[in-house]
């Protein structure tokens, strides 16, 4: 069961972005700063939730960005494997940090990387055994901080978010 009471660091960001928007618009009255009252909650959400979760994976040594491409290995169905590229879309890094980002878990022994099959020349990173229990052991937590960051909202407003926030994504 959901929980319907809003943390109190909600209560403390939306009463910060109100202080914004009046600012604004105390500061410029000719400018409209409105929707600002959205875009700024899901940008400080997005920075909360992401901080939580980087916390919680530093307490097992790992980035933000390195579980998230290991969890995108173990979603994409055996045999967990894929090449930069297509990581680096779904994990929104830039090449550099991708790179970087492959090496530090192949040291860690959570990736092998090798050529694909189908292209010797390209090159490609497939989750370890480790890697894979090592996903295997964080992935509910992170779920659970997810479900944790929506405990202010019922079941309707939760559809309802989803159903917002992808109309906006697109």
């Amino acid at each position: 069961m959901i929980a319907h009471a809003v943390p109190v660091h909600l209560k403390t960001m939306m009463d910060l972005i109100d202080d914004l928007v009046a600012d604004w618009q105390r500061e410029r009255p000719g400018s409209d700063a409105a929707a600002m009252r959205i875009v700024g909650r899901i940008i400080r959400l997005g920075r909360s939730y992401e901080q939580d979760v980087a916390q919680m994976l530093r307490a097992h040594g790992m980035s933000y960005s390195d579980f998230d491409v290991l969890a995108t290995l173990r979603r994409s169905g055996p045999p967990y494997e894929s090449v930069p590229t297509q990581l680096q879309q779904n994990v929104l890094l830039t090449s550099g940090a991708m790179t970087a980002c492959l090496r530090r878990l192949e040291s860690a022994g959570l990736i092998a990387r090798g050529t694909t099959p189908e292209d010797r020349r390209r090159l490609s990173a497939k989750l370890t055994p480790k890697g894979f229990a090592m996903v295997e052991s964080l992935i509910d937590r992170r779920f659970a901080l997810a479900r944790q960051s929506l405990a202010g909202l019922d079941a309707d407003q939760i559809v309802a978010a989803e159903g917002l926030l992808r109309r906006l994504g697109n």
